[in-house]
């Protein structure tokens, strides 16, 4: 029985066993690591939930199958595993799946899932950023996109040495004061 209910959740990522709980199969997406320069591939790991809802009628049409016994035949067998399991659970505090986890039951309410290690059949990969020199690539400067060669040109052409004005803003404002004090003394005289 355990082999065709492990054999239906590897195909559906999904199972619910009756009074204990259900399993379900959650995929996290890859993650990517800028510090560490390195990206980690799509990991899936088993959830389980307390919630004792009774298995879809697309299970019960695979177990049939799987046992090669009728519908209604399967339905027995599968409550009557279900309902020794639970036994075993309420007896012995735990239960191990194989390839799963296993099941600690708390209180009479609450059960604690601890899921077995699954291999990591893709490791992590090195993302560095690779420039060639003399590729061409585009740069993004500003809102407009150019090529490196465009970039190199204009951060290697020789900067035109400005020459300092500022002095004659200064001059400018400094006849302007020296007006301003002789009109003053001029007019209050």
């Amino acid at each position: 029985m355990y082999n065709a209910i492990r054999k239906f959740f590897a195909l559906h990522h999904h199972i619910s066993l009756p009074g204990i709980g259900s399993f379900l199969v959650e995929t996290q997406p890859a993650q990517l690591d800028f510090t560490n320069r390195s990206i980690s591939s799509a990991k899936n790991r088993i959830v389980f939930n307390n919630d004792k809802l009774p298995p879809e009628k697309k299970f019960y049409e695979f177990l049939s199958h799987e046992l090669k016994v009728d519908e209604v035949q399967a339905i027995r067998n599968f409550t009557d595993y279900t309902a020794r399991l639970n036994d075993d659970l309420n007896k012995n505090h735990t239960l191990y799946f194989k390839g799963i986890g296993t099941l600690t039951r708390q209180t009479s309410h609450a059960v604690n899932f601890q899921p077995e290690e699954m291999p990591d059949y893709s490791p992590s990969l090195t993302a560095e950023r690779i420039i060639r020199k003399n590729a061409s690539h585009t740069v993004r400067v500003g809102e407009e996109e150019r090529t490196s060669e465009e970039m190199q040109t204009v951060l290697h052409q020789p900067q035109k040495a400005k020459k300092e004005r500022w002095w004659i803003a200064a001059a400018i404002l400094g006849v302007i004061g020296i007006a301003a004090i002789i009109f003053y003394y001029t007019m209050h005289r």
